[in-house]
This record gives structure tokens, C-alpha cells and sequence, in this order.
């Protein structure tokens, strides 16, 4: 009878969620002054929720509302943004506030499910961490139909993030927030189909998920999208379109995108001032279709953000020499640069390596690092570590954060938490931001 009792309660609160309402109705309750409304939308525009793209700036500004008033919604959404800025003890501050000082508790006992959602990620990024009490949180809070959790859990399930890996309870969150348009579940979804990781590989339907959480401001998919166009994984190349998505996950925070802009944005600038290389690189496209291409962009593109040419004027000749190679020396192009165009444009990756091998052996700590990540791609970790070691010499950041993945997950070598810790502190400590998220998860494991 009890049960019954719990049971015909749970329900109730569930019928009178705000998951149930109109968006409409909810911001309106919101500007009128309550703060658990105040705290969802912010919740709701940070995710992803019912349709909205995520937008940082917005969710921020209405869970400061909240969290003015010792909203509970708004003062842990504020923590978790706060915390992904880099803000630890900020993060860390709030998470608190929001456990001993707002009504927060209270919620997740009456089954809230943004609520348990919220505790369940205090759990899971508050030290001391609490993975099992997190996962009994959000799965409560996704199995009442919070789209965020389900995307959360099958981003949690794909990587093993204190947990064991397990594709198919992945995938059947991440389908579920998906089908609800949740941006992480879309990118997540788009991951699997992408690898081949408890679905058959489809790279037409990895990369239309990966495309629709990009387009909702997910800056992970946008960097992935913009990866993969560059260097035509899955996707026809396309240097103009990579850059575009890159620029966009840049100014959305990503310092792994900035790091990847800088680079493709100098090769298409090349090829810009380039007509030959402009042409080879257009592939089977027709002289029309070139020209009409040329066209759009000279109309519709704002080039006053782009990196200005070293030399466009020596760039600028009408008559191309007859040795292309006698050109590129003669207008500076960097021996790393011609490595990135050879797999850029021609996808030769064996000339690529040659050119790089030749600059690492003069001391370019650069060409070392390349070296490494195209061995990383490769799946030949050993000789991607040793390339990273030595870049790691002069602290090239990204080489030490890969050298921190590597001993992280056991490529090549013996799984070491503690090694893996101390290679991405170090890169944490160089300005390599993105080597922060990863230090986060290899912490708890210690």
C-alpha cells in the first residue's frame, strides 16, 4: 500500500514537471520573477533543451538570476558552467552553495528530474567524487524523461568515464536524447556510426548527427565537423567549409579548435593567392562550378578576420614559374606547411612525413609533434610516443597532452594513471586548456 502510496506521488510530481510544459510558458514564468524557472531555462538554453540552441550567454544570464535568490537550478548550472570555463574553485564554491544552502536536496528527494539531474552532476565533477550515487542520479533523472541525463549517460557509457565502456547502454541513451534533438545525444550518436561502436559504421549518418548538434552550437561537434572536413574523414574535403566550423567552435572556446584554425586557415590562405593549387584543389569540379564558387565567396565572405599572408604581394604573380617547388622556397613556405598541404590537398601522407622527418631532425619541435599525431592517427602508438617525447622536450603542450592520453588509456604502453596525471598537468600548466578536461577524469582514477 506504501509502495502504491510512492508510486501514484512520483507520478504526480512527474505530470507537473516543467518537462511537461511549453517553452512559452516557461519563459514567461521566468520573466516574471520565479527562480526554479529562471534556473531551467538557464539549464534548457546551456544543453540544449526543447528545441533551443545551446547558447552559454543566455544560459548564464538567467541562472545568475537564480542563483542571486539561492535558486537551486540556477546556483549548480552556474557551478557547471563555471567549472568548464576552468573556474575550479568558483565551480567548486557554488556546487556547494547549491547542496547546503538551497532547496536542491529537497528536489531530488521529491524526484525533480532537472533536480536529480543537477545532483548527479555535483557527483560526478565535485570532489570527494561519488561515480555510482552520480549514475543512480541521472539515471533516475533520464528514465523521467530528462533529455540532458539520457545524453549525459550515453556520453558517460561511450567513453567509460568511471565506469566500464559499454557501447549498447551508450547507444540507447544517446538514441533517446537524439531523437529529442539533444545536442550531445546527436553527437554522441554521430561518434558511434562514425567508428563503427555498437552500430554498423555509416559515415552518411555520422556525419548528418554530427552535423545537426554543430549547427545547435555544440563546440565539440563543431571542431569534430570541422576536423573531419579538413582532412576529408568520412567527408568529401572541403578547406573553405572546415574553416568556417572551426572558426565557429573557436569563438565558442574551443582552444583546440583555435590551434586547428591558425593551421588550415594559413594553407587555404595559400591556396587563395595561389591559381594553381587552387585549381588542383577543386578535384573534378567543373570550370563553372569553380567560377561560381569563386563568385559566391567573393561576394558572401568577410575575410577581415582571416590571418593576413606573410607576402601577398611576391604571392600575387600573374605568370606561375614553371617549377612550382622553386616557387613555394621562393615565397618562405615553412617545410611543415608543405607537410600539411601534402595531406591537406592530396591526402599524400607518405610525402608528408618525409618533409616533417627532414624538420624534425633540424630541431622543429612542431614537426615532431606532427609527426606524432600522425602516427597517433595511425595506431602506431609507439612511434607516436616517442615523437611526442621528444616535443615534450621543449613542453610543446599538445605533445604532452597526448603523451598524457597515451599512458591514460594504455597505447602502446602500460596503463599509469599517475604518469598520465603528470604528463597532462604539465601540459595544463604550458596553456593547453583542452588538457584540463583530461586531467579532470584521469584525477579520479588516481
Amino acid at each position: 500500500m506504501v509502495l502504491l502510496s510512492f508510486t501514484s506521488f512520483t507520478d504526480l510530481l512527474a505530470d507537473q514537471s516543467i518537462l511537461n510544459e511549453s517553452l512559452a510558458s516557461i519563459q514567461a514564468k521566468a520573466l516574471n520573477g520565479d527562480t526554479h524557472y529562471q534556473g531551467a531555462l538557464g539549464l534548457f538554453y546551456k544543453n540544449g533543451e526543447l528545441g533551443l540552441p545551446i547558447d552559454l550567454e543566455e544560459a548564464t544570464r538567467w541562472v545568475k538570476l537564480a542563483a542571486n535568490n539561492e535558486g537551486a537550478l540556477g546556483l549548480a548550472t552556474l557551478a557547471a558552467i563555471e567549472l568548464e570555463k576552468g573556474n575550479t574553485e568558483r565551480g567548486q564554491f557554488l556546487y556547494d552553495e547549491a547542496y547546503l544552502h538551497s532547496n536542491l536536496r529537497k528536489l531530488g528527494k521529491q524526484k525533480d528530474p532537472m533536480a536529480l539531474y543537477c545532483l548527479g552532476m555535483m557527483e560526478m565533477d565535485n570532489p570527494p567524487r561519488n561515480i555510482p550515487k552520480a549514475i543512480r542520479s541521472l539515471e533516475q533523472s533520464a528514465e523521467m524523461g530528462f533529455c540532458t541525463a539520457q545524453a549525459t549517460l550515453g556520453m558517460i557509457y561511450f567513453a567509460g568515464i568511471g565506469v566500464k565502456k559499454d557501447s549498447n547502454t551508450a547507444i540507447k541513451w544517446s538514441s533517446m536524447a537524439a531523437q529529442k534533438k539533444i545536442p550531445l545525444g546527436m553527437f554522441y550518436l554521430g561518434l558511434a556510426y562514425s567508428i563503427g561502436d555498437g552500430l554498423e559504421r555509416n559515415e552518411d549518418f555520422s556525419i548528418r548527427w554530427i552535423k545537426a548538434a554543430a549547427d545547435r552550437e555544440l563546440t565539440m561537434a563543431q571542431l569534430t565537423l570541422g576536423m573531419k572536413l579538413a582532412l576529408g574523414d568520412g567527408i568529401e574535403k572541403n578547406l573553405e567549409l572546415a574553416v568556417q566550423w572551426l572558426r565557429r567552435a573557436t569563438l565558442n572556446g574551443s582552444a583546440e579548435a583555435a590551434l586547428q584554425l591558425r593551421k588550415f586557415e594559413n594553407i587555404l590562405l595559400r591556396l587563395d593567392s595561389n591559381p594553381i593549387a587552387q585549381l588542383h584543389s577543386k578535384g573534378n569540379q567543373s570550370i563553372n562550378q569553380i567560377a561560381s564558387s569563386a563568385l559566391s565567396s567573393t561576394l558572401k565572405v568577410d575575410n577581415r578576420d582571416r590571418i593576413p599572408s606573410i607576402d601577398t604581394e611576391s604571392s600575387a604573380q600573374t605568370d606561375m614559374p614553371e617549377n612550382f617547388d622553386s616557387f613555394l622556397v621562393s615565397n618562405e613556405i615553412k617545410t611543415i606547411d608543405l607537410a600539411k598541404q601534402s595531406i591537406a590537398l592530396d591526402g599524400d601522407q607518405n610525402q608528408a612525413m618525409i618533409l616533417l622527418g627532414d624538420a624534425a631532425d633540424a630541431g622543429d619541435y612542431e614537426a615532431m609533434n606532427e609527426l606524432g599525431l600522425l602516427y597517433y592517427k595511425d595506431k602506431d602508438f609507439k612511434a607516436a610516443k616517442t615523437w611526442f617525447e621528444k616535443a615534450a622536450q621543449s613542453n610543446y603542450p599538445e605533445s604532452l597532452r597526448y603523451l598524457g592520453i597515451i599512458h591514460f588509456l594504455g597505447q602502446g604502453v602500460e596503463i599509469n594513471y599517475a604518469e598520465a596525471g603528470k604528463w597532462l598537468d604539465k601540459a595544463v600548466k604550458a596553456g593547453d586548456l583542452e588538457a584540463t578536461r583530461y586531467l579532470r577524469i584521469v584525477l579520479q582514477f588516481r
